[in-house]
């Protein structure tokens, strides 16, 4: 078993074991934010992946981290996105769109959205606000909705990201959550979101073709919490109820009081995430965070993942798998171009 044989994520059948990571490039350059042709070669030149987590497509305009994002909630959009889910398929590489809401992590909106009134320490983000019970249901109705524009699209699955530091996370984290209804409190009000998203999301895609993103140790956007074995043992055993087909989990390292955010390093709560995970949940784990493929065949080896997610390395290696299947050496990742417009460290 290694990063180039077949497998299957959930019930999605995978020509390898590496996936290219969702990543939020800001190259959407319409107002509609409808996928553009610059993005579907983008996607294609990378076809060579097991599987493309798409950049997190936003559930409405209020839930936009910046400009330059891409979405899925409107009928253009979804059109759009089809035509880059044919091509890809006809190339055996399988995608899944990732859905996303930023949350508090946002200046597009004067009082995003937030399970309290926290603002990320130390940061430019703007005072959220807590949400009511209402914002919450139609936060859960948005997701709904966008799972069925992503199947009308054709998609192989779909990807609740619930990492990082976004809306989903800091439900889930302590920092971040001081509710004291339902959606607040326990580690079961804590999840109590995300669980419920999935069980909407399990109306149109079957579970198998369902997985959620998280990050247990990330520091990211004032994100922490000071029991996470507790919380993830909770949240797994309730995918695995579920049965949903994947989970991806970012690996995190953080040094202690990161940011001045006054917590302690990342590995101090859990030293490796991928072992701690691996004997909660019965489904396919995708590793991901600072991974290298030398050290993602190990994880596979080892069964503590599945299959490797990559990202900043397929920013600048369209070819990655080719050239991590010959041992050819990588070009560096090109920072300056990350986050921009235009074709260049996009698109080769």
């Amino acid at each position: 078993m290694n990063l180039f044989t077949p497998f299957t994520l959930g019930s999605i059948q995978c020509q390898n074991r590496i996936g290219m990571a969702a990543m939020s490039r800001q190259r959407c350059d319409n107002k509609e934010m409808i996928p553009t042709s610059m993005m579907k070669q983008y996607y294609m030149q990378r076809c060579t992946a097991g599987f493309i987590i798409t950049e997190g497509l936003p559930l409405s305009l209020d839930s936009i981290a910046q400009d330059g994002s891409s979405a899925i909630f409107n009928i253009k959009q979804a059109d759009a996105w089809a035509q880059i889910v044919q091509e890809l398929h006809t190339k055996g590489c399988k995608i899944i769109a990732q859905l996303w809401h930023c949350g508090r992590v946002t200046n597009q909106i004067n009082n995003p959205l937030a399970p309290s009134a926290i603002k990320i320490k130390n940061s430019k983000y703007n005072q959220p606000k807590e949400m009511s019970i209402d914002d919450i249901q139609q936060v859960i109705k948005q997701y709904l909705e966008c799972s069925k524009l992503i199947q009308y699209a054709g998609f192989d699955g779909i990807e609740i990201q619930a990492s990082s530091g976004y809306l989903l996370d800091s439900f889930l984290k302590s920092s971040s959550n001081k509710r004291k209804d339902n959606y607040g409190g326990s580690v079961e009000n804590r999840c109590r979101i995300i669980l419920e998203i999935i069980d909407q999301l399990q109306t149109v895609f079957e579970p198998q073709k369902l997985g959620v993103k998280i990050s247990p140790i990330t520091r990211q956007y004032d994100s922490y919490d000071p029991n996470p074995k507790e919380l993830y043992k909770y949240l797994l055993e309730q995918l695995n109820v579920r049965n949903i087909g994947f989970i991806e989990i970012r690996d995190d390292d953080y040094p202690e009081n990161w940011l001045d955010f006054g917590y302690p390093s990342s590995k101090s709560d859990i030293a490796n995430v991928f072992e701690f995970c691996r004997p909660l949940f019965k489904g396919c784990i995708i590793g991901n965070g600072k991974v290298t493929p030398e050290i993602g065949d190990e994880l596979i080896k080892k069964h503590f993942c599945d299959a490797i997610s990559f990202g900043r390395l397929f920013t600048s290696n369209p070819d990655l798998v080719d050239k991590i299947k010959n041992g050819d050496k990588l070009n560096e990742v090109d920072n300056s171009t990350l986050l921009s417009q235009g074709p260049k460290g996009y698109i080769y």
